[in-house]
């Protein structure tokens, strides 16, 4: 695991509120994921109530500012390997972090979501961006950790991580609009918090290291 230069504030978060911490989040993540993929296959047409809809949001259905976490990852071809890798990616940072850095991570990665589509009117109709900043999360920690890739391939989760970015991130960036770089960079707020501050100190080192050759 590498060693991060995490915010001064976050230190305090994580001796001080422990309190808020929510015991099992991972495996309570991963059960309303499986619910909400047995409502969709039970009612495909109820899932559209799920979806965090702005403008619905502001004409009182304050519910779906919640409800989009239940929306599936996945289809039903690729659900079980997909509960299965979010919730070892969850317990593994558990494991890591501790409950506590876990659950703020995990409502920080909510309220950046919410805000992001509440202030650019685009909807929420899934739970992946939310799953991929963990994922982002676990390989920045731990970039060298393996897992087996449909239970076969062993692959490092700095590559699943580097692949996801591109589809995600990279390719949208470069082909969307300000709009959509914006809500980007909204959905990722919970990562750059975190991880903002040890990309800075590992950027000043590196042009202090260039001043000096």
């Amino acid at each position: 695991m590498r060693q991060i230069n995490f915010p001064n504030w976050l230190i305090w978060v994580d001796k001080n509120l422990n309190w808020l911490s929510i015991p099992k989040l991972p495996l309570m993540l991963a059960a309303i994921q499986t619910f909400g993929f047995f409502l969709a296959m039970g009612k495909p047409a109820f899932v559209g109530r799920l979806v965090l809809l702005p403008e619905a949001v502001f004409h009182g259905e304050i519910w779906r500012i919640f409800t989009f976490i239940a929306i599936p990852l996945s289809n039903k071809f690729w659900v079980f390997f997909v509960l299965w890798l979010f919730y070892k990616v969850m317990f593994w940072l558990e494991q890591m972090w501790g409950s506590t850095l876990l659950t703020f991570y995990f409502f920080f990665a909510w309220f950046s979501t919410v805000l992001a589509s509440l202030l650019t009117g685009i909807p929420v109709e899934t739970f992946a961006y939310m799953g991929c900043s963990f994922l982002f999360a676990l390989a920045t920690l731990n970039p060298n950790r393996e897992i087996h890739l449909f239970f076969i391939l062993p692959i490092a989760f700095k590559w699943i991580a580097a692949f996801i970015a591109v589809v995600l991130l990279v390719v949208p960036l470069f082909l969307g609009s300000y709009q959509s770089l914006f809500y980007l960079i909204l959905l990722f707020a919970n990562y750059l918090l975190f991880f903002g501050k040890d990309y800075w100190l590992q950027l000043k080192r590196e042009l202090d290291r260039r001043r000096k050759i």
